[in-house]
């Protein structure tokens, strides 16, 4: 967050430059997918929709600004993913 915040005040909000904020939080949800392709791509798919259509709250917390807002609605990009991939892992529909 510390250096998101720096990069901020010297390119500008929420730079396209930075894109450690993506690195770090898809982590998460891959963390919990089976390491075969498709599953890979449906929670990479599934993490890039959410991060771009930014559904409530994640549009809110993206404007906290600042180092906190561009890692904060990235990481709850993540979750969101997490929730989905561990549901259709509950259902046996990705193993």
């Amino acid at each position: 967050m510390i250096v998101s915040g720096d990069l901020e005040k010297n390119w500008g909000k929420d730079p396209r430059r930075v894109v450690i904020d993506e690195y770090t939080c898809i982590l998460l949800p891959l963390y919990f997918t089976p390491l075969r392709i498709v599953p890979l791509a449906i929670t990479f798919v599934l993490f890039r929709v959410f991060d771009i259509l930014k559904p409530p709250p994640l549009k809110y917390i993206e404007k906290l600004g600042g180092g906190w807002g561009i890692m904060l609605d990235d990481l709850m990009a993540a979750v969101y993913t997490t929730i989905i991939i561990l549901v259709l892992r509950s259902a046996s529909i990705i193993y």
